[in-house]
């Protein structure tokens, strides 16, 4: 006869030590000396504030049936004027002939890039990486805000993000209906790639564009928005240690200090220390 309650002390027993062992070994990277309050560092930093470059515009279809364009012009939302250096934002106006599925699509400049391992070897037997287009998100981030000057369009906002497993992630900021500026902002998941269980820890994601969508129930009326302050909140901590100043050659200590004075700058453009756009 099978012993019920001894069979299902063995099963408990078993499935505890499975989680223990799979806690063990997916267990996050952790400082040897512990972890207090100071292990999460969030920031509001401005990833892009259009103070100097306008963003590359695109229509859906293409001229004659569809045109687009965008400059930099004076002005900012009221509730940011607490920023002396936010003196401009970004303009654009565009218009469709036909109702229909149409788009617009906003890209940061071509010099806008982040350079990724591809996990293979070139030729010489070196490691390989690739450009990948758009605006760098420094930290694990976990909200991405724009400010954006309406008037009451019935257009559709959503932003691409691109994460270090070269996956894209689609976020839908919302309804362009309104009149006036208004911030719109989303939420990133845990769930999204941000991060390895090795130091350095962090993987940033790239912004890689806005797209302006329409339905076939939209006008056809000349659209004209404006766009400010692409902000992220994000933690910017990583786990130092006892030997992590330690660099094997000068591409490992180029890897670390690159991240940390792309920081830097983002922190003094946020704080209005500058008024150079980060790059």
């Amino acid at each position: 006869m099978i012993n019920v309650k001894k069979s299902a002390g063995i099963i408990t027993a078993i499935l505890l030590g499975a989680w223990f062992v799979s806690g063990d070994v997916f267990a996050d990277l952790k400082s040897p000396a512990g972890e207090d309050v100071d292990a999460k560092e969030l920031r509001s930093l401005i990833v892009e504030g259009w103070e100097a470059t306008g963003w590359d515009v695109a229509p859906e279809p293409p001229a004659p049936i569809g045109t687009a364009e965008a400059h930099l012009v004076d002005g900012r939302p009221a509730s940011l004027a607490f920023d002396q250096d936010n003196k401009k934002s970004m303009g654009l106006k565009f218009q469709f002939v036909y109702p229909g599925y149409n788009k617009v699509i906003l890209t940061p400049p071509k010099e806008k890039v982040v350079k990724r391992y591809t996990g293979t070897l070139d030729e010489n037997n070196k490691p390989k990486y690739k450009d990948v287009p758009g605006v760098e998100l420094p930290g694990k981030v976990q909200a991405v805000s724009v400010w954006v000057l309406g008037r009451q369009n019935e257009y559709q906002l959503e932003g691409w993000i691109e994460d270090w497993t070269g996956d894209n992630h689609i976020f839908q900021f919302g309804s362009l209906d309104f009149v006036g500026w208004k911030p719109l902002s989303v939420d990133i998941p845990d769930s999204m790639p941000q991060g390895v269980e090795s130091y350095p820890q962090t993987k940033t994601l790239v912004f890689k564009r806005f797209i302006i969508r329409s339905t076939p129930k939209t006008s056809k009326e000349e659209v004209i928005l404006f766009f400010d302050s692409l902000k992220v909140l994000t933690d910017m901590y990583d786990i130092f240690f006892d030997g992590a100043e330690l660099n094997y050659d000068d591409a490992d200590k180029a890897n670390k200090e690159r991240m940390k004075a792309y920081q830097e700058e983002l922190l003094r453009y946020s704080q209005g220390k500058t008024n150079q756009n980060p790059k």
